[in-house]
């Protein structure tokens, strides 16, 4: 299938390892010019190593986090040209639970995931809406659909970017740009290496059989693989994907129960 995106151009937040990564290259093999976002100039070094030489890919070292990172990356990436396609992508917030998190930490979470998704989108939709063409792909989690226990941060400012971006998305839907999430489940990226070491902490088991726990419960009894989610972000930020918006997309193996997941 051709996708019909060769030389559009694309900012990938957090894409120098996991699954923004996954994505870069995704988009990077579809012939699109890339962007990618990391706080570490090292990793992002790194990063840019792994793509082909004939590879058109521009590293811009901006920490998403913070306001300053995010204007950082904003000037650098209108310096680099107009963007076409963006993957909003951070890490996630500090696990716990609903009394374990002080108001610096609850504000922290708010502008790295909800406060960043919005200055992103309202930079770049007006130059999308101008050349009537765009494509902005969220990388959420699970517990917008089936909130998590330990992860109150996630479960609470993740929900609430999917709600700003369903509305986002009837209002440029006339202007020829789809706004969309994707939702994964269990990918063996550092993030998930985290959650499954503050269990072996929590619970004083061993790494081995808490892995083995793990993938007992996952569907598929695998981890999913990060160019899976790519090939997805990817399509979704293709020409023929064009009637799929305001969509909030599992990419998690099967992990979630409800019927209309």
């Amino acid at each position: 299938m051709n996708l019909g995106i060769r030389n559009r151009k694309a900012l990938v937040g957090g894409a120098s390892a996991g699954l923004g990564l996954a994505v870069a290259r995704a988009l990077e093999q579809e012939g699109c010019e890339v962007a990618i976002v990391s706080r570490s100039a090292e990793r992002l070094r790194k990063a840019a190593a792994t793509f082909p030489p004939d590879a058109r890919v521009m590293p811009i070292e901006a920490d998403l986090s913070t306001s300053e990172g995010i204007a950082a990356c904003l000037a650098a990436a209108d310096a680099w040209g107009p963007v076409d396609i963006l993957v909003n992508n951070t890490g996630g917030p500090p696990a716990g639970r609903t009394f374990d998190h002080d108001d610096a930490t609850w504000q922290q979470a708010c502008e790295s995931i909800l406060t960043y998704v919005r200055r992103m989108c309202g930079h770049f939709v007006p130059g999308m809406r101008a050349r009537r063409w765009g494509r902005i792909i969220t990388i959420t989690s699970l517990t917008v659909k089936e909130p998590a226990a330990n992860l109150v941060l996630s479960n609470v400012f993740r929900a609430g970017v999917t709600a700003y971006l369903k509305i986002l998305a009837r209002d440029v839907a006339p202007d020829g740009i789809t706004v969309n999430t994707v939702l994964p489940g269990a990918y063996l990226t550092a993030r998930y290496e985290q959650l499954i070491d503050n269990t072996v902490r929590q619970t004083g088991k061993n790494r081995e059989p808490v892995m083995q726990e793990l993938l007992a419960r996952l569907p598929q009894g695998r981890f999913q693989k990060p160019e899976e989610l790519g090939a997805l972000v990817a399509f979704l930020a293709s020409e023929p994907a064009a009637a799929i918006t305001g969509a909030a997309i599992p990419a998690e193996g099967g992990m979630l129960q409800g019927l209309l997941s």
